[in-house]
Parts: structure tokens; sequence; C-alpha cells
């Protein structure tokens, strides 16, 4: 388990940022919910499946744990957010939230039958401690319990913009127009998770943490400035989308 010390919350003063962008993009938003949904309830073999007690780590301000329970009476048993900001926003939504990590939270109410990481949260865990995390979220589950988690991956069109104006510094004029169709729109409030990989890296580490029978969806195939234009339903795979969700079994 990690003993570091507690990170500077990286939200604060932008506490609001994502209900701002779900409202100003809801398409995006609705096409990640769809996923979401599918990725909860199909197992990795493709048939339906109860997701039954949730617990979701990373859950931002929120908004997809609200809306699975009014859209599809998906109710989340508990839920984890590291960040002081967002994690008031999730509670003024009624959500009860534990302000701790993945790294750190003592499952003391395990066992779960499936573990969320949704919105790329997964990807605030350093390299190091990733398949550490991943095989206590293993111990967590009940048997036959899975674990999702949904993701920008590194390969996909968004995450390559994202990548290089974070790692090279690029001129925002050269990636506003690109990103202005996207959740992303707003470069200068949007934070970027840290660690990027593409999805076969995650797999590899959901394996080597004991996971297996890995499956895949994905959802928004378009190019970058026609994200938001309308709401798309997900399709099985991982390597056209730029928004990923992985499911596997413990």
């Amino acid at each position: 388990m990690s003993t570091t010390e507690p990170q500077e919350d990286l939200y604060a003063g932008y506490d609001t940022v994502l209900d701002d962008t779900q409202r100003l993009r809801p398409n995006i938003y609705e096409s990640r919910l769809r996923l979401l949904h599918k990725a909860l309830t199909t197992t990795p073999d493709g048939e339906d499946a109860d997701p039954g007690s949730i617990l979701s780590i990373g859950v931002g301000s929120g908004i997809f744990e609200t809306l699975l329970a009014e859209r599809y009476g998906i109710r989340v048993r508990q839920a984890i957010e590291p960040s002081p900001a967002l994690g008031a926003q999730a509670r003024a939504k009624g959500l009860d939230i534990v302000a701790t990590t993945a790294q750190e939270f003592d499952y003391s109410q395990a066992p779960y039958d499936t573990i969320v990481y949704n919105g790329s949260s997964f990807g605030f865990i350093p390299d190091d401690e990733i398949i550490p995390a991943f095989r206590r979220n293993r111990e967590a589950l009940a048997p036959n319990g899975r674990i999702v988690l949904t993701d920008v991956p590194a390969e996909s069109a968004l995450g390559i913009v994202l990548r290089l104006r974070q790692a090279a510094g690029l001129d925002d004029s050269l990636v506003k127009p690109l990103l202005e169709g996207t959740a992303f729109f707003n470069v200068d409030t949007h934070i970027y998770k840290p660690y990027w990989h593409e999805i076969p890296w995650y797999d590899k580490a959901l394996r080597a943490a004991g996971f297996s029978r890995i499956s895949h969806w994905q959802t928004l195939l378009e190019n970058l400035p026609y994200h938001n234009d309308e709401p798309h339903d997900p399709v099985p795979g991982y390597q056209s989308g730029n928004y990923v969700a992985i499911i596997a079994e413990a």
C-alpha cells in the first residue's frame, strides 16, 4: 500500500469543470454513459450481467453515478474520490464519498461484485503502483466479480492530441480547433491524467494482477471535431474508439 503524502488537489478552484462540460457537450456524455452502462451490464463473453454491488473509484463530481441511478436504476454502493473539490460536488448529488485513493482505500466493505474506474481515473495511479492496485481490487471482488475501466486510450486520436499538448507543450492555437468538439474543449481548465498507456498495456497489467477473460467496448469513433454532433451506442473492440471500456473477470 502506498504511504505517500496527500497530493495537492488539482481541481481546487475548478470544482464545477466536469458538470460544466456535461452541460456544454451533452452528446459526448451520453455516449460515455451508454459505454459505461454496456460495460457494467455485460460479461467478458458478451452475456447480460447484473453489476450487483458496485465500488466506483475516482467518481469525479458524481455525474455518471447519478445518471446510472436515474436512467437505469443502477446504484453505486460505495464511491472514492481523492479530490476534495470534486468530492464535495459528488456529495451534493447525494453520493456517499470516501476521500482517499485506490491505493490507500481499506476495502472494509468488500466483497464487491463490480469495481469501476470511470473516466481514466486509473490514469492518476503511478505505473509502479498500478498492478498492486489492481491486485487489491481483485482481492476485494466476489467470485466471478468484474473490474471495469473506461479510458481515453493513448493510441486514440484524442489521446494523441492531449498527450502532445501535455508533453510537448504544443501551442493552444494548434490544438484548440481539434479539441473544440470534444470534452476537452476548454484547454485552460481541464486537468489531464499524468499516466498514459495503450489499451493492451492495461490488459497486460490486469492479467499480471490475476484478472482474466478480458473484453472491450468502444465509442466516439469519429474525428475529434465531431464528437458532440450526436450520441452513439458502443460497439465491440478498442482499435478505433476515443473512449474505450475494458472488462475483466476476477
